[in-house]
């Protein structure tokens, strides 16, 4: 249980790190407004921290059950919530059903898309 909190923690520090960059970032930019060919502005720099953080504490949640098999699962994060979780789990159908139960209860998650593939 602590390395899932060790875990969540680290991923929510890196997101409010990448954050504070971003903002930081965009005020040497002029404003935040992303010029043609230019980064991306300071709302679309939130919206992928929060897309990472969230990938990244799916991951962590599925890493923390033995039962789910994740090491061949992949976890896209969107910043609208969804997650999309594919690959294919080391524990066949119970694995993947454990890892769609297990995301949807991960805090900010709003939708889970099952792109996984049983071998």
């Amino acid at each position: 249980m602590s390395q899932h909190i060790t875990s969540t923690a680290r991923a929510t520090i890196t997101a409010c790190a990448l954050a504070a960059g971003a903002l930081l970032a965009g005020c040497a930019g002029g404003g935040g407004w992303s010029e043609p060919g230019g980064s991306m502005s300071n709302s679309q720099a939130a919206k992928a921290s929060y897309a990472q953080n969230l990938e990244q504490r799916v991951m962590a949640a599925l890493r923390a059950d033995p039962r789910v098999g994740a090491q061949g699962l992949r976890v896209e994060g969107r910043s609208d919530g969804t997650v999309i979780i594919s690959g294919s789990p080391a524990n066949g159908t119970a694995g993947r059903d454990l890892a769609l139960m297990i995301a949807r209860n991960v805090g900010g998650v709003r939708n889970v898309v099952n792109s996984m593939v049983m071998n």
